[in-house]
C-alpha cells in the first residue's frame, strides 16, 4: 500500500490537470481575499472572521474537485497503467483504496491551500491599511470554520466515492466525465428546482440533497426568503449521514464491481 500511495503521489505531482487547478484555486483565493477585504473595509472582529467570510463560498470547490477525481479515477484505464499494476501483483482492494485515499489527500491539500492563502492575504492586506483587530466571538467563530472545513471534507469524500464508482464502472474517461457533470449539475438543479416544488415528496428529495446540505453548513440555503442553517442535534446528524451513506454504499459497489470484472484498458 506505501508503494501504490507513493506512486500515485508521484503522479499526482507530476499531472499537468493538478497543477493547473492548484493555481486556479490559488488566483480565486488571492482575489477573493482583496475583494472581500475591500467591500468590508478590511475589518476584523476577531482573528477568525475573515475565514467566516469565505466559507459560504464552499460550493465553489464542488464544481472542480469531483471532474480532476474523474480524471484520477479513470487514468489507469486511459493509459493502460492499470493492467500492469495489477500484473505486478498488486491487490485490487489496495488498488482502489489507494486510489480513494490518495484522492483525500489532494481534497484536504486543495481546501487547505485555498483556505491559507485567502488568510494569509486578508490578514496581510489589513495589516497594512492599519485595521485594529478585536476579539469579538471569536470561539463561536473558530468552532463555525472547523465544522464548515470538516464538513467540506467530508462532503467532497463522498463526491469522490460516488465518482470513482462511476469512472471504475464506466472505465472510459469521456465517458465517465460526461456523467460526472450530470451528477453534479443535476444533483444541483434538483436542490433548486425541487425546494419550492408543491409536492412533499419532491421537496423531500431536494432536502436531501448533496448541495442542499453543502448549502446549509455553508450558511446560504434559503427558502421562502427564509434562511435555513443547522440547528440542534438531529439537522446535524443528518448533514454527517447523508455523505457517510454514499461513501459506503459507493465504495461497496466499487470494491465488488472491481474485484469481479476483467480489465480492459
Amino acid at each position: 500500500m506505501r508503494d501504490f500511495l507513493r506512486a500515485e503521489s508521484y503522479f499526482i505531482k507530476r499531472d499537468t490537470m493538478f497543477k493547473g487547478i492548484s493555481l486556479l484555486f490559488l488566483i480565486a483565493s488571492l482575489v477573493l481575499a482583496f475583494w472581500i477585504g475591500s467591500k468590508a473595509g478590511f475589518e476584523i472582529g476577531n482573528l477568525a472572521e475573515p475565514l467566516t467570510n469565505v466559507t459560504p463560498l464552499s460550493l465553489f470547490f464542488y464544481f472542480i474537485i469531483p471532474v480532476y477525481v474523474c480524471f484520477f479515477a479513470t487514468e489507469g484505464f486511459e493509459y493502460g497503467s492499470i493492467k500492469v499494476i495489477l500484473a505486478s501483483g498488486q491487490n485490487r482492494f489496495i488498488y482502489i483504496t489507494g486510489k480513494y485515499l490518495s484522492v483525500l489527500k489532494i481534497i484536504i491539500w486543495w481546501i487547505l491551500q485555498f483556505t491559507v492563502v485567502f488568510y494569509l492575504a486578508y490578514m496581510i492586506a489589513a495589516l497594512i491599511v492599519g485595521t485594529d483587530i478585536d476579539n469579538r466571538n471569536l470561539n463561536a467563530d473558530l468552532i463555525q470554520v472547523s465544522r464548515v472545513f470538516g464538513l467540506n471534507v467530508l462532503y467532497l469524500s463522498a463526491y469522490a466515492a460516488l465518482i470513482i464508482m462511476v469512472g471504475i464502472l464506466i472505465k472510459r474517461t469521456a465517458s465517465a466525465v460526461v456523467v460526472t457533470f450530470l451528477i453534479i449539475f443535476g444533483d444541483f438543479m434538483i436542490s433548486g428546482f425541487f425546494r419550492d416544488a408543491s409536492s412533499a415528496w419532491l421537496r423531500g428529495i431536494s432536502d436531501h440533497a448533496l448541495t442542499t446540505q453543502v448549502m446549509k453548513f455553508s450558511g446560504i440555503y434559503v427558502v421562502n426568503s427564509q434562511h435555513i442553517v443547522l440547528t440542534g442535534a438531529k439537522s446535524f446528524m443528518e448533514v454527517v449521514l447523508i455523505p457517510v451513506i454514499i461513501i459506503a454504499i459507493s465504495m461497496s459497489v466499487t470494491y465488488i464491481s472491481f474485484g469481479k470484472r476483467d480489465i480492459h484498458a
